[in-house]
């Protein structure tokens, strides 16, 4: 089963995720992985292996497991409008020595503002 992925958008109606990459200035390798991530999320969703997604970390919050020359950990929610065929990537963060560089709450606070209102994000196709 394919499983379909959103990126939150802000009030402009841009990606949160293409702008935390950019922000962050992730290469080209680092990208690389992000995407190979991404397509084994959209292929095995909640069944990808543990090591690649953990959580909830809040809730109904996951984290991405990305290791390249830094630690990234993009967070998402299962659906939410679809809760078997979705996810939507909420925020970017960073883990250093085992702490994220953004509060997972923010991550809540952008999956609540994607329930008032449906138009919040995008398809995603990959960076």
């Amino acid at each position: 089963m394919a499983f379909a992925l959103y990126d939150f958008t802000d009030t402009r109606n841009q990606s949160v995720i293409r702008t935390w990459i950019s922000k962050e200035r992730l290469t080209r390798r680092d990208i690389g992985q992000l995407n190979q991530k991404l397509d084994m999320l959209r292929v095995s969703g909640m069944g990808l292996q543990p090591k690649l997604l953990a959580g909830p970390i809040a809730k109904h919050i996951y984290k991405l497991k990305i290791h390249t020359d830094r630690t990234f950990r993009p967070m998402l929610c299962k659906g939410p409008f679809s809760m078997e065929t979705e996810f939507t990537l909420l925020i970017g963060a960073i883990e250093v020595n085992f702490k994220l560089d953004t509060d997972p709450s923010k991550a809540v606070l952008n999956r609540e503002a994607l329930l008032a209102d449906k138009d919040r994000r995008m398809s995603n196709a990959g960076y």
